[in-house]
């Protein structure tokens, strides 16, 4: 052994093999590697309900129900028999031999579980072993004493926990290495005899490794041998040349020692205050293997001296990181560094679901290698920890010109992700993380700036459809119940295509059939996963509910795939809101040219200076002071804010909804059914933390919760879209009006 030893703290991750359909453990065992389970098979038996000395193997159906204990975080598995090694009488002792089984998961072990790590068993070996409940209470310690011709027995002495019934399958871990074993626990030896002082023992019957392992070689179960781990020991052959004499010009005297001391704790590792064992490497040459095996002991290192090095020692720090490029498995974030971006990753993922991939998409934009996990649209936690780990393994900071890092992928996007989240609170965080982790890698801030130059365009793009079905509506003259209506594909740089409906009016179950028509042929393209449905309308028509009108029917739709309905079955529709984003836009607002250039400069000054947070008004219309306050607000403090909330009782919402649309305002967002400020967390449960550009998706997925699951939730969200880049379509023209639809088609020609 040399300088650093794992922590007395260390907690290895336990098996708990549970009774079929029980939540008690029938047995424990030891984690071999992400995929498989070492146990004794007396614990599969006692788990499937037979007897300990069964000997039959289970069958292929038979799934096991597994416990994995990663400290406080227990996670559930499935498993089925990989490998079957019965207990079998013994030619050269009486105790038998055997009792081996191996477990292959369903799905992997949660990346935070750490194998077991193993050794052969020998005498005088101090070792721990945990109850199959994974409590860590119930550690148990021992000695191993001698050998027989197949087990070995281990005597513990008469104080503390003792192993006994429920201990069968725990690994034996070393007391001074904790993530290393030495074998199983078969079973404690019970003395049925009286006892007396000559005669009073805890004495265990231990499987050392040595004999498991000849038990799988044996069962040609090769690839469960080679994910075995052997026990890490320090080795310079995984030490890229230079790395210590870069350590020996970076520390001088008793600063490598010092340093060295701070470091471990962080990695789980003690570090000796004597010196080790004479034939142990020296101190810079281990620490030099500790930087490049622990995946993140360099960048903690790094961490720790980037706000002491001194300058003259900075190129020293960069070469020294340039190093880890040149090792798999070194990650770009120290232990810190790490922790810290899980935790504002879980909040963003909570907020926007699907952002992380879609900014993973622009910052991986021209990768080599597509990660599996790129497409997701709605990640778990442990889906998002998996895939930050993925990026942060694309170990590419690396040096130009031997001086200037470039900036890493990991850290390009979390600056993608500070520019599009909504709460001002996470995006401090991220942006202060950013600039930590720059200083520490010695990113030209420059090159941090440019990246936030284009974080900031790419979320305000982000926002703006590459095409859209633009629906002028109107009520007809002759009947208030019915609606004129055209429709038009509008594609951003092109002249409006006018889609055919016929004359109308139309009902609004005939409007939305013909919207759903359009839209289905007319798909967009790009990165829209649905085309977007924007209804122009006058202000007397703004709560016109077009987001639930009828859009089609199930049956409809399988008809037109093919599929015939069955008999007697009803129909159920589906409705516009629940099937694309739907939003309303105002066709004009005042009267006077003016204002209206105005308003026009207004809404593209919001869109370009991308808030993504809202301004939330809940004042009476009624209260001057209110109004006065509100205005203010908009043509101060949120001048550039893209996007208002609306609450209050319906006059107060229109009154305000006007005044935000006349100060250009692109973007509101009301409870169309609110009566009062008393329902204003309906929409705050909906929309609050959001940013803007996850708005429209947030939005369409209610409106399928409610519409197409059923889900009890009262709110009506109705929203106005106005982006000043997407022509609005072209007005009739009646100069002729006998001539006037055939004026639609000349002016969209135009």
């Amino acid at each position: 052994m040399g300088w650093f030893r794992p922590s007395d703290d260390t907690a290895p991750t336990l098996v708990s093999v549970l009774h079929k359909g029980s939540s008690s453990a029938a047995g424990a065992g030891a984690l071999l590697s992400s995929r498989y389970v070492l146990t004794c098979a007396h614990v599969v038996s006692l788990a499937l309900g037979k007897d300990r000395e069964n000997t039959e193997q289970p069958r292929s159906s038979d799934r096991l129900s597994l416990e994995l204990h990663d400290e406080a975080v227990t996670h559930r598995r499935m498993a089925r028999l990989a490998v079957w090694v019965p207990p079998r009488p013994s030619p050269r002792g009486a105790l038998g031999e055997g009792d081996l089984a191996v477990l292959e998961l369903d799905e992997p072990a949660g990346a935070s579980t750490r194998p077991v790590a193993w050794q052969p068993m020998t005498e005088r070996a101090k070792v721990r072993a945990w109850h199959a409940s994974g409590a860590r209470i119930t550690g148990a310690d021992t000695t191993i004493e001698i050998s027989d011709t197949w087990y070995y027995y281990a005597d513990a002495d008469l104080s503390g926990a003792s192993i006994q019934e429920g201990y069968s399958g725990s690994p034996l871990f070393k007391k001074d290495t904790p993530a290393v074993a030495v074998g199983l626990v078969i079973e404690h030896v019970v003395n049925h005899g009286p006892l007396s002082d000559r005669h009073t023992s805890r004495r265990t019957l231990a499987l050392p490794w040595q004999r498991i392992r000849e038990e799988l070689a044996r069962k040609e179960a090769r690839r469960v041998l080679d994910a075995c781990l052997p026990p890490a020991s320090p080795d310079l052959g995984a030490v890229p040349d230079n790395a210590v004499d870069l350590l020996l010009e970076l520390f001088e005297g008793a600063e490598l020692k010092r340093h060295a001391r701070l470091l471990a704790p962080k990695l789980g590792y003690r570090m000796l205050s004597e010196e080790p064992d004479p034939a142990a490497l020296s101190l810079e040459e281990e620490l030099a293997v500790l930087l490049f095996t622990e995946k993140r002991a360099l960048a903690t290192l790094v961490a720790s001296l980037t706000k002491a090095v001194r300058e003259d020692r900075r190129k020293t720090l960069n070469k020294l990181l340039a190093l880890g490029c040149l090792v798999e498995g070194v990650r770009l974030l120290s232990v810190g560094e790490h922790e810290e971006l899980r935790k504002i990753l879980r909040r963003v993922n909570s907020a926007h679901p699907g952002l992380f991939c879609r900014a993973a998409r622009r910052v991986l934009e021209f990768d080599s290698r597509t990660p599996d996990w790129l497409d997701s649209t709605d990640m778990t936690e442990s889906e998002l920890a998996a895939a930050a780990e993925d990026l942060d393994g694309y170990y590419d900071y690396s040096l130009e010109d031997g001086d200037v890092p470039r900036m890493p992928r990991l850290l390009r996007l979390a600056v993608f992700l500070s520019a599009a989240v909504a709460d001002k609170g996470t995006r401090d965080e991220l942006n202060t993380w950013c600039e930590n982790v720059h200083k520490r890698l010695g990113v030209d801030r420059s090159l941090l700036i440019d990246c936030r130059v284009l974080a900031s365009s790419w979320a305000t793009f982000r926002r703006r459809p590459a095409a859209r079905i633009s629906v002028a509506l109107s009520r007809s003259d002759s009947d208030r119940e019915r609606y004129d209506c055209r429709i038009w594909l509008v594609r951003k740089g092109r002249v409006p295509h006018r889609v055919a409906v016929g004359d109308g009016p139309f009902t609004a179950e005939e409007i939305g059939r013909k919207i759903d028509g359009a839209a289905r042929e007319h798909r967009n393209g790009g990165d829209e996963p649905a085309p977007w449905i924007e209804v122009v309308v006058g202000r007397e028509d703004l709560h016109v509910p077009v987001d639930a009108w009828t859009a089609c029917s199930v049956l409809d739709r399988l008809a037109h795939l093919g599929v015939p309905p069955p008999p007697g079955q009803h129909e159920k529709s589906r409705v516009l809101g629940a099937e694309y984003r739907v939003a309303l836009r105002l066709r004009e607002y005042a009267d006077r040219a003016d204002r209206e250039d105005e308003r026009c400069r207004s809404l593209r000054r919001r869109w370009e200076a991308g808030r993504a947070a809202p301004i939330v008004i809940r004042d009476k219309a009624t209260d001057v002071d209110a109004v006065d306050k509100a205005v203010s607000a908009l043509e101060g403090v949120h001048r550039d804010t893209a996007w208002a909330v609306l609450h209050g009782d319906p006059k107060d919402r229109h009154y305000f909804l006007e005044v935000c649309l006349a100060l250009g305002v692109p973007v509101v967002l009301w409870d169309r059914e609110a009566t009062g400020l008393e329902h204003a967390q309906r929409l705050e449960d909906i929309v609050g933390g959001v940013s803007l550009s996850d708005v429209p998706d947030v939005v369409q997925g209610f409106r399928k919760a409610v519409h197409h699951d059923g889900e009890p939730f009262a709110a009506r969200p109705a929203m106005v879209w106005d982006d000043p880049d997407m022509p609005l379509p072209p007005l009739p023209d009646y100069c002729d009006p006998p001539d006037a639809p055939r004026n639609l088609e000349r002016l969209a020609a135009r």
